[in-house]
Protein backbone atom coordinates (compact mmCIF):
# COMPACT_ATOMS: atom_id res chain seq x y z
CA UNK A 1 0.00 0.00 0.00
CA UNK A 2 1.15 3.21 -0.51
CA UNK A 3 -1.03 6.42 -0.66
CA UNK A 4 0.49 10.01 -0.38
CA UNK A 5 -1.12 13.31 0.53
CA UNK A 6 -0.64 15.77 -2.15
CA UNK A 7 0.07 18.42 0.40
CA UNK A 8 -1.18 22.29 -0.80
CA UNK A 9 -2.76 24.89 1.19
CA UNK A 10 -5.20 24.51 4.44
CA UNK A 11 -3.73 21.13 5.84
CA UNK A 12 -4.58 21.90 9.08
CA UNK A 13 -4.31 18.66 11.18
CA UNK A 14 -5.42 16.72 8.49
CA UNK A 15 -1.99 15.06 7.42
CA UNK A 16 -0.91 14.35 10.83
CA UNK A 17 -4.60 12.48 11.76
CA UNK A 18 -4.30 10.46 8.32
CA UNK A 19 -0.29 9.53 9.06
CA UNK A 20 -1.57 8.48 12.65
CA UNK A 21 -4.45 6.04 11.41
CA UNK A 22 -2.18 4.75 8.87
CA UNK A 23 -4.71 6.20 6.03
CA UNK A 24 -1.70 7.82 3.79
CA UNK A 25 1.92 6.19 3.74
CA UNK A 26 3.64 9.83 2.87
CA UNK A 27 3.75 13.19 2.08
CA UNK A 28 4.69 15.10 -1.20
CA UNK A 29 4.80 18.71 0.32
CA UNK A 30 4.05 21.57 -2.19
CA UNK A 31 5.95 24.50 -1.73
CA UNK A 32 3.63 26.66 -3.48
CA UNK A 33 1.47 26.25 -0.07
CA UNK A 34 4.49 26.64 2.88
CA UNK A 35 7.04 28.88 3.37
CA UNK A 36 10.43 27.54 3.87
CA UNK A 37 10.49 28.92 7.68
CA UNK A 38 7.66 26.77 7.94
CA UNK A 39 8.50 23.67 5.85
CA UNK A 40 11.37 22.49 7.14
CA UNK A 41 10.04 22.18 11.02
CA UNK A 42 7.03 20.46 9.93
CA UNK A 43 9.06 17.88 8.05
CA UNK A 44 11.01 17.08 11.37
CA UNK A 45 8.19 16.91 13.34
CA UNK A 46 6.24 14.33 10.69
CA UNK A 47 9.66 12.43 10.50
CA UNK A 48 10.05 12.21 14.63
CA UNK A 49 6.05 11.57 14.96
CA UNK A 50 5.62 9.00 12.44
CA UNK A 51 9.03 7.13 11.76
CA UNK A 52 7.67 5.17 8.52
CA UNK A 53 5.77 7.32 6.57
CA UNK A 54 8.09 8.83 2.78
CA UNK A 55 8.07 12.52 2.54
CA UNK A 56 8.80 14.45 -0.83
CA UNK A 57 8.62 17.55 -1.78
CA UNK A 58 7.96 18.49 -5.24
CA UNK A 59 9.25 22.12 -5.47
CA UNK A 60 7.40 23.04 -7.99
CA UNK A 61 10.12 24.81 -10.09
CA UNK A 62 7.19 24.35 -13.37
CA UNK A 63 5.30 27.36 -12.01
CA UNK A 64 8.17 29.64 -13.16
CA UNK A 65 7.61 29.06 -16.59
CA UNK A 66 3.56 30.20 -16.08
CA UNK A 67 2.20 33.63 -16.60
CA UNK A 68 0.63 34.86 -14.42
CA UNK A 69 1.71 32.35 -11.48
CA UNK A 70 -0.32 32.05 -8.47
CA UNK A 71 2.82 30.98 -6.71
CA UNK A 72 1.89 32.14 -3.14
CA UNK A 73 5.13 30.90 -1.26
CA UNK A 74 7.08 30.19 -4.37
CA UNK A 75 9.61 33.50 -4.36
CA UNK A 76 10.95 33.14 -1.20
CA UNK A 77 12.57 29.79 -2.41
CA UNK A 78 16.03 30.34 -3.47
CA UNK A 79 15.44 28.63 -6.74
CA UNK A 80 12.41 30.16 -8.05
CA UNK A 81 12.23 32.73 -9.97
CA UNK A 82 8.59 34.00 -11.37
CA UNK A 83 8.52 34.74 -15.53
CA UNK A 84 11.09 32.13 -17.05
CA UNK A 85 10.47 31.77 -20.69
CA UNK A 86 12.19 29.52 -22.97
CA UNK A 87 15.46 31.88 -23.60
CA UNK A 88 16.15 30.97 -19.97
CA UNK A 89 16.77 27.53 -20.38
CA UNK A 90 18.85 27.43 -23.57
CA UNK A 91 22.37 27.98 -22.05
CA UNK A 92 23.25 24.59 -20.43
CA UNK A 93 24.75 26.81 -17.61
CA UNK A 94 21.73 28.24 -16.59
CA UNK A 95 20.17 24.57 -16.57
CA UNK A 96 22.83 23.60 -14.14
CA UNK A 97 22.32 26.48 -11.83
CA UNK A 98 18.54 25.72 -11.96
CA UNK A 99 19.35 22.16 -10.95
CA UNK A 100 22.21 22.71 -8.10
CA UNK A 101 19.81 24.97 -6.22
CA UNK A 102 16.64 22.94 -6.43
CA UNK A 103 18.12 20.22 -5.21
CA UNK A 104 20.90 21.87 -2.72
CA UNK A 105 17.53 23.44 -1.27
CA UNK A 106 15.97 19.58 -0.92
CA UNK A 107 19.20 18.55 0.81
CA UNK A 108 19.57 18.15 4.48
CA UNK A 109 15.69 18.59 5.28
CA UNK A 110 15.35 14.32 5.68
CA UNK A 111 13.49 14.17 3.02
CA UNK A 112 13.10 10.37 1.40
CA UNK A 113 14.25 11.27 -2.07
CA UNK A 114 14.88 14.54 -4.10
CA UNK A 115 12.63 15.39 -7.04
CA UNK A 116 14.24 17.35 -9.74
CA UNK A 117 13.35 20.63 -11.58
CA UNK A 118 10.76 20.32 -13.93
CA UNK A 119 8.93 22.45 -16.85
CA UNK A 120 5.55 21.42 -17.80
CA UNK A 121 5.06 20.33 -21.68
CA UNK A 122 2.32 19.65 -24.07
CA UNK A 123 3.92 16.90 -26.54
CA UNK A 124 6.57 14.27 -25.96
CA UNK A 125 7.82 16.31 -29.18
CA UNK A 126 7.54 19.78 -28.29
CA UNK A 127 10.39 22.38 -27.48
CA UNK A 128 9.66 22.39 -23.79
CA UNK A 129 9.94 18.65 -23.71
CA UNK A 130 13.30 18.77 -24.95
CA UNK A 131 13.92 21.48 -21.81
CA UNK A 132 12.25 19.08 -19.67
CA UNK A 133 14.96 16.63 -20.75
CA UNK A 134 17.67 19.09 -20.58
CA UNK A 135 16.40 19.76 -16.81
CA UNK A 136 16.55 16.27 -15.93
CA UNK A 137 20.42 15.32 -17.84
CA UNK A 138 21.80 18.87 -15.74
CA UNK A 139 19.92 17.41 -12.53
CA UNK A 140 21.78 13.74 -12.61
CA UNK A 141 25.21 15.25 -13.45
CA UNK A 142 24.63 17.39 -10.15
CA UNK A 143 23.37 14.74 -8.31
CA UNK A 144 26.67 12.44 -9.15
CA UNK A 145 28.97 15.02 -7.26
CA UNK A 146 26.64 14.50 -4.08
CA UNK A 147 27.84 12.22 -1.51
CA UNK A 148 25.13 10.77 0.89
CA UNK A 149 22.69 12.26 -0.66
CA UNK A 150 19.21 10.65 -0.78
CA UNK A 151 17.66 8.71 -3.87
CA UNK A 152 16.99 11.33 -6.85
CA UNK A 153 13.85 11.02 -8.62
CA UNK A 154 13.28 12.61 -12.06
CA UNK A 155 10.31 14.85 -12.36
CA UNK A 156 8.38 15.25 -15.67
CA UNK A 157 5.20 17.42 -16.04
CA UNK A 158 3.31 16.65 -19.07
CA UNK A 159 -0.34 17.62 -20.82
CA UNK A 160 -2.92 15.06 -21.20
CA UNK A 161 -2.31 15.51 -25.13
CA UNK A 162 1.20 13.85 -24.72
CA UNK A 163 -0.30 10.68 -24.10
CA UNK A 164 -2.24 10.49 -27.49
CA UNK A 165 0.71 9.19 -29.64
CA UNK A 166 2.01 5.61 -28.54
CA UNK A 167 5.19 6.26 -30.71
CA UNK A 168 6.13 9.28 -28.81
CA UNK A 169 5.55 7.76 -25.41
CA UNK A 170 8.01 5.11 -26.86
CA UNK A 171 10.57 7.50 -27.81
CA UNK A 172 10.67 8.86 -24.67
CA UNK A 173 10.56 5.88 -22.69
CA UNK A 174 13.53 5.03 -25.18
CA UNK A 175 15.32 8.50 -23.93
CA UNK A 176 15.09 7.85 -20.12
CA UNK A 177 15.35 4.14 -19.85
CA UNK A 178 19.17 4.73 -21.17
CA UNK A 179 22.22 2.64 -19.62
CA UNK A 180 23.57 6.40 -19.02
CA UNK A 181 20.51 7.76 -16.46
CA UNK A 182 21.36 6.74 -13.41
CA UNK A 183 18.06 7.94 -11.46
CA UNK A 184 16.33 5.81 -9.06
CA UNK A 185 12.88 6.60 -10.20
CA UNK A 186 10.19 9.53 -11.63
CA UNK A 187 7.91 11.24 -9.95
CA UNK A 188 5.38 12.07 -12.95
CA UNK A 189 2.38 14.52 -13.20
CA UNK A 190 0.02 14.30 -15.49
CA UNK A 191 -2.16 18.11 -16.33
CA UNK A 192 -5.51 17.04 -17.06
CA UNK A 193 -7.50 19.06 -19.84
CA UNK A 194 -10.92 18.72 -18.04
CA UNK A 195 -10.51 21.45 -15.53
CA UNK A 196 -13.93 20.28 -13.33
CA UNK A 197 -12.97 17.34 -10.92
CA UNK A 198 -13.77 14.06 -12.15
CA UNK A 199 -12.97 10.77 -12.60
CA UNK A 200 -12.93 10.59 -16.64
CA UNK A 201 -9.73 9.75 -18.57
CA UNK A 202 -9.85 9.45 -22.38
CA UNK A 203 -8.94 5.48 -23.43
CA UNK A 204 -6.58 5.66 -25.72
CA UNK A 205 -4.44 8.37 -23.65
CA UNK A 206 -5.50 6.25 -20.19
CA UNK A 207 -3.74 3.18 -22.29
CA UNK A 208 -0.53 5.19 -23.39
CA UNK A 209 -0.14 6.32 -19.39
CA UNK A 210 -1.03 2.68 -18.20
CA UNK A 211 1.87 1.56 -20.51
CA UNK A 212 4.47 4.45 -19.82
CA UNK A 213 4.63 3.66 -16.18
CA UNK A 214 4.20 -0.04 -16.82
CA UNK A 215 7.82 0.30 -18.86
CA UNK A 216 9.28 2.25 -15.92
CA UNK A 217 7.87 0.93 -13.40
CA UNK A 218 7.57 -2.79 -14.03
CA UNK A 219 9.56 -3.86 -16.86
CA UNK A 220 12.80 -1.33 -15.57
CA UNK A 221 12.27 -1.84 -11.79
CA UNK A 222 12.13 1.75 -11.63
CA UNK A 223 10.20 3.66 -8.45
CA UNK A 224 7.45 5.65 -10.19
CA UNK A 225 5.09 7.67 -8.09
CA UNK A 226 2.69 9.35 -9.90
CA UNK A 227 1.33 12.89 -8.16
CA UNK A 228 -2.09 13.79 -7.95
CA UNK A 229 -3.70 11.14 -9.83
CA UNK A 230 -7.04 10.26 -7.23
CA UNK A 231 -9.11 7.27 -8.21
CA UNK A 232 -6.98 6.81 -11.82
CA UNK A 233 -4.01 6.27 -9.34
CA UNK A 234 -5.32 2.82 -8.65
CA UNK A 235 -4.90 2.02 -11.64
CA UNK A 236 -1.21 3.01 -12.23
CA UNK A 237 -0.04 1.18 -8.86
CA UNK A 238 -1.98 -2.19 -10.51
CA UNK A 239 0.80 -1.90 -13.56
CA UNK A 240 3.90 -0.96 -11.53
CA UNK A 241 3.95 2.43 -9.95
CA UNK A 242 4.80 2.34 -6.59
CA UNK A 243 2.82 5.20 -5.01
CA UNK A 244 0.42 7.89 -6.05
CA UNK A 245 -0.81 11.21 -4.08
CA UNK A 246 -4.25 12.81 -4.24
CA UNK A 247 -4.95 15.57 -1.81
CA UNK A 248 -8.01 16.46 0.33
CA UNK A 249 -9.82 19.58 -2.00
CA UNK A 250 -10.64 18.76 -5.76
CA UNK A 251 -7.84 21.15 -6.86
CA UNK A 252 -5.24 18.69 -5.32
CA UNK A 253 -6.71 15.87 -6.03
CA UNK A 254 -5.91 15.87 -9.66
CA UNK A 255 -3.59 18.44 -11.77
CA UNK A 256 -5.21 21.76 -13.45
CA UNK A 257 -2.82 24.33 -15.05
CA UNK A 258 -5.24 26.71 -13.95
CA UNK A 259 -4.71 26.13 -10.36
CA UNK A 260 -1.37 27.78 -10.41
CA UNK A 261 -2.66 31.09 -12.43
CA UNK A 262 -4.03 34.01 -10.79
CA UNK A 263 -7.68 34.66 -11.27
CA UNK A 264 -9.50 36.74 -9.46
CA UNK A 265 -10.86 35.88 -5.49
CA UNK A 266 -14.36 34.44 -5.29
CA UNK A 267 -16.08 31.48 -6.47
CA UNK A 268 -18.14 29.01 -5.39
CA UNK A 269 -17.65 26.38 -2.40
CA UNK A 270 -17.42 22.94 -4.02
CA UNK A 271 -20.47 20.73 -2.68
CA UNK A 272 -20.27 18.15 -0.27
CA UNK A 273 -18.91 14.51 -1.30
CA UNK A 274 -19.05 10.96 -0.28
CA UNK A 275 -16.31 8.67 -2.05
CA UNK A 276 -17.32 5.22 -2.69
CA UNK A 277 -15.06 2.84 -3.36
CA UNK A 278 -17.75 0.19 -5.01
CA UNK A 279 -18.62 3.12 -7.77
CA UNK A 280 -14.76 4.29 -8.25
CA UNK A 281 -16.20 7.98 -7.54
CA UNK A 282 -16.43 10.60 -5.13
CA UNK A 283 -20.66 11.53 -5.43
CA UNK A 284 -22.41 14.21 -4.32
CA UNK A 285 -24.25 13.83 -0.92
CA UNK A 286 -27.65 14.81 -2.39
CA UNK A 287 -27.13 11.88 -4.40
CA UNK A 288 -26.07 9.72 -1.52
CA UNK A 289 -29.20 10.21 -0.30
CA UNK A 290 -31.10 9.32 -2.90
CA UNK A 291 -29.10 6.13 -3.07
CA UNK A 292 -30.13 5.38 0.85
CA UNK A 293 -33.61 6.68 0.27
CA UNK A 294 -34.00 4.09 -2.81
CA UNK A 295 -32.58 1.32 0.09
CA UNK A 296 -28.90 0.77 -1.65
CA UNK A 297 -27.07 2.74 0.69
CA UNK A 298 -25.10 -0.50 1.74
CA UNK A 299 -24.41 -1.03 -1.44
CA UNK A 300 -22.00 1.92 -1.87
CA UNK A 301 -20.56 2.59 1.13
CA UNK A 302 -16.15 1.89 0.81
CA UNK A 303 -16.19 -0.15 3.90
CA UNK A 304 -13.66 2.11 5.71
CA UNK A 305 -13.72 3.46 9.57
CA UNK A 306 -15.15 6.85 8.66
CA UNK A 307 -18.16 5.30 7.13
CA UNK A 308 -19.74 5.65 10.67
CA UNK A 309 -20.21 8.79 10.56
CA UNK A 310 -22.75 8.31 7.48
CA UNK A 311 -24.23 5.21 8.93
CA UNK A 312 -24.83 6.62 12.37
CA UNK A 313 -27.01 8.94 11.51
CA UNK A 314 -30.75 8.65 10.30
CA UNK A 315 -29.57 9.59 6.42
CA UNK A 316 -26.36 10.77 4.74
CA UNK A 317 -28.16 14.32 4.88
CA UNK A 318 -28.86 14.45 8.77
CA UNK A 319 -24.86 13.24 9.01
CA UNK A 320 -22.09 15.27 10.54
CA UNK A 321 -20.14 15.22 7.30
CA UNK A 322 -18.10 18.56 7.43
CA UNK A 323 -15.21 19.23 4.79
CA UNK A 324 -12.19 17.39 6.93
CA UNK A 325 -14.30 14.03 7.49
CA UNK A 326 -14.91 13.97 3.84
CA UNK A 327 -11.46 15.16 3.29
CA UNK A 328 -10.20 12.22 5.16
CA UNK A 329 -12.41 9.74 4.38
CA UNK A 330 -11.62 10.23 0.37
CA UNK A 331 -8.00 8.96 1.89
CA UNK A 332 -9.75 6.00 3.06
CA UNK A 333 -11.49 4.98 0.62
CA UNK A 334 -8.50 5.21 -1.86
CA UNK A 335 -6.58 3.41 0.55
CA UNK A 336 -9.12 0.46 0.70
CA UNK A 337 -8.98 -0.05 -3.42
CA UNK A 338 -4.78 0.28 -3.19
CA UNK A 339 -5.25 -2.71 -1.16
CA UNK A 340 -6.48 -4.89 -4.07
CA UNK A 341 -3.02 -4.25 -5.32
CA UNK A 342 -0.53 -7.09 -4.89
CA UNK A 343 2.11 -6.58 -7.19
CA UNK A 344 1.21 -9.40 -9.79
CA UNK A 345 0.02 -7.29 -12.68
CA UNK A 346 -2.13 -9.74 -14.76
CA UNK A 347 -3.55 -10.19 -11.26
CA UNK A 348 -4.35 -7.09 -9.80
CA UNK A 349 -5.88 -5.83 -13.72
CA UNK A 350 -8.03 -8.82 -13.49
CA UNK A 351 -9.05 -7.98 -10.07
CA UNK A 352 -9.76 -3.68 -10.89
CA UNK A 353 -11.31 -5.03 -14.01
CA UNK A 354 -13.67 -6.99 -12.47
CA UNK A 355 -14.19 -4.26 -10.01
CA UNK A 356 -15.00 -1.73 -12.60
CA UNK A 357 -17.32 -4.45 -14.05
CA UNK A 358 -19.12 -4.53 -10.42
CA UNK A 359 -18.67 -0.55 -10.41
CA UNK A 360 -20.68 -0.52 -14.18
CA UNK A 361 -23.64 -2.65 -12.74
CA UNK A 362 -24.32 -0.60 -9.52
CA UNK A 363 -24.37 2.29 -11.65
CA UNK A 364 -27.23 0.56 -14.01
CA UNK A 365 -29.10 -0.78 -10.69
CA UNK A 366 -28.99 2.31 -9.35
CA UNK A 367 -30.32 4.35 -12.45
CA UNK A 368 -33.02 1.81 -12.51
CA UNK A 369 -33.99 2.53 -8.61
CA UNK A 370 -34.51 6.52 -10.14
CA UNK A 371 -31.38 7.74 -8.67
CA UNK A 372 -29.77 10.86 -10.97
CA UNK A 373 -26.17 11.45 -11.07
CA UNK A 374 -24.35 14.61 -11.67
CA UNK A 375 -22.53 14.90 -15.30
CA UNK A 376 -19.24 14.06 -13.63
CA UNK A 377 -20.65 11.85 -11.33
CA UNK A 378 -22.33 9.56 -12.87
CA UNK A 379 -20.73 5.91 -14.86
CA UNK A 380 -19.47 7.10 -17.73
CA UNK A 381 -15.58 6.86 -16.87
CA UNK A 382 -16.03 3.13 -16.47
CA UNK A 383 -16.13 2.43 -19.91
CA UNK A 384 -13.08 4.12 -20.65
CA UNK A 385 -11.30 2.83 -18.02
CA UNK A 386 -12.17 -0.49 -19.01
CA UNK A 387 -11.20 0.36 -22.80
CA UNK A 388 -8.15 1.80 -21.54
CA UNK A 389 -7.21 -1.39 -19.75
CA UNK A 390 -7.87 -3.31 -22.88
CA UNK A 391 -5.63 -1.42 -25.01
CA UNK A 392 -2.54 -1.23 -22.44
CA UNK A 393 -2.56 -5.10 -22.47
CA UNK A 394 -2.75 -5.29 -25.78
CA UNK A 395 0.59 -2.82 -25.86
CA UNK A 396 2.31 -4.64 -23.37
CA UNK A 397 1.64 -7.95 -24.31
CA UNK A 398 -0.62 -9.40 -21.46
CA UNK A 399 -3.52 -11.12 -21.58
CA UNK A 400 -6.32 -9.01 -22.09
CA UNK A 401 -8.51 -8.67 -18.95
Amino acid sequence: MALYAQHGHGKSDKIDKALADDDLQGVIFGARNETPERLAPYITKLREDHADCTLLLDPQFYVSTMTPPNDRFLPEYPYYEAGRTATDFTRARRLAEYAKSTLDFQLGLGLDSLISPSICFDSFSDRWHQVALNLADASLEYYDSLHDAPPLLLSFVFSEQALSSLEDVQRFLDTVTQDDWGMEGFYLIVSRDESAYNQQFDAQRLSHLLYLVHVLGEINGLRVVCGYSDFVGVLLRAVGAEAFATGWSQSLRQFHRKNFLRRPAGGQQPRARYSSGPLFNSVLLGELQDIHDGGHLDDVLSGVPLDHVITDAASPQAADWTRPISQRHHWQALQRLDQLVTGDVRTDLRTISQRIRNARGLYTMLEAAGVLFDRYTGKDHLTDWIRGIRGFCDEAGLTSS
